[in-house]
């Protein structure tokens, strides 16, 4: 009766050990899952760089590139110089659809 129960026990260890090995909190598959999370987290770490990169390039040239200065000014602000003169035409709605 002993030894049935020593192998008994043996089994059930065995299989917790495998169980944990697989599924534990640093089992296989939690090793992969962050694995993943990882490589995710590292390739999106490498777009924020590459945006921190132009948003430096950005800050460089409005400090310093006067031309930038004036082209941001002209574009978003609507901005001229003195002595232009700027036409704004109003196209209808019928000849924006090609009527």
């Amino acid at each position: 009766m002993t030894r049935k129960v020593f192998i008994i026990l043996t089994i059930a260890i065995f299989f917790l050990f495998l169980f944990l090995t697989f599924w534990g909190d640093k089992g296989i598959f939690h090793l992969t899952r962050l694995k993943k999370e990882l490589s995710r987290i590292r390739e999106n770490n490498g777009k924020i760089e590459s945006e921190n990169q132009r948003l430096k390039e950005e800050v460089r040239r409005l400090k310093y590139d006067k031309r930038y200065i004036e082209e941001i000014a002209r574009k978003e602000l609507g901005m001229i110089k003195e002595g232009e003169i700027i036409y704004q035409f109003d196209i209808s709605e019928d000849k924006k659809e090609g009527k």
